[in-house]
């Protein structure tokens, strides 16, 4: 966990380095932090939490890892490796930054594809939510993924630490991002396409509507281009269904009224077929080009 900075010392403007000691990460100022029996350390500080617990819960992390181990994002997690894999070629050691890495699916698949590769990555995996990071212990287990719960909006790295960035569905803070990746640094970060899950959303809504799909250029990050992913998947059992429903934005922002023909489908259907459509788009960090 060599790259991870103090928060507290960061909080005036000091970027000072965690070095570990014991089962704990300290900084020259007597700062501690106590990695978890989960493997995590906790770089979150009180103040800069909303609520006692945020991010996803204990629940919602079950459900992603259920439906993740389906396999049924597979095509999603190989363009994220063939992403990752063309934008760090030239770099044998490369450090990654993960921001909002779940439970680890993502973060897993692309340092086991980098790793068959001869490089030898280190990971810094970090996500708001101490469940999601709980529940990330065994895919992390045995490689160099360094896990934080912290938020992509104070990222614990120093300034030019990161050669490539992930933000894969999480908030995309881009000040932090520009920050935190060296200049010329890549990033690449996932979006729902138009027609994502569109069966889905008519099994939940009399009116389903396709997603906003915003513009690709950013201020400060050159647009280097996208990889489409689409595909359609079955699932065969409810618990599945549910799972899925629990990863997506819907399932807050539907009511119950809504929600129960999905919660009963498989009572009267043996098995739910959905479009997946996903656009992997990939950029580099022009901090200090002329």
């Amino acid at each position: 966990m060599e790259k991870y900075i103090c928060p507290v010392c960061a909080e005036k403007g000091a970027s000072e380095p965690l070095l570990r000691s014991g089962g704990s990460l300290k900084c020259a100022h007597g700062h501690s932090f106590d990695i978890s029996s989960r493997g995590y350390v906790n770089l979150l500080l009180s103040s800069h939490k909303h609520v006692k617990d945020p991010g996803d819960s204990k629940e919602m992390a079950s459900a992603r890892r259920l439906f993740l181990n389906t396999g049924a994002y597979e095509p999603l997690l190989e363009g994220l490796c063939r992403a990752a894999c063309e934008l760090t070629a030239d770099i044998p050691a490369p450090v990654i930054e993960d921001c909002g890495c779940g439970e680890g699916y993502y973060t897993a698949g692309i340092y086991d594809r980098l790793s068959s590769a001869g490089k030898s990555p280190q990971i810094y995996a970090v996500d708001i939510s101490k469940n999601v990071l709980s529940a990330a212990k065994p895919r992390f287990s045995g490689r160099n993924i360094f896990p934080a719960a912290a938020s992509c909006f104070r990222m614990p790295l120093p300034n030019d630490s990161a050669d490539l960035a992930a933000v894969i569905f999480a908030p995309f803070c881009l000040s932090e991002l520009i920050r935190t990746v060296k200049p010329n640094g890549h990033i690449i970060t996932a979006i729902p396409a138009r027609e994502h899950l569109y069966e889905l959303k008519q099994l939940l809504y009399r009116e389903p509507y396709y997603n906003e799909v915003k513009p690709y250029e950013i201020d400060g990050l050159k647009f280097l281009g996208k990889e489409e992913i689409r595909s359609v998947i079955t699932l065969d059992s409810q618990e599945t269904l549910n799972a899925l429903f629990m990863m997506t934005p819907y399932y807050y922002k539907t009511s119950p009224a809504d929600s129960a023909a999905l919660y009963s489908y498989f009572g009267t259907h043996g098995s739910f077929s959905t479009g997946i459509a996903f656009e992997i788009l990939k950029y580099k960090n022009i901090k200090g080009a002329d």
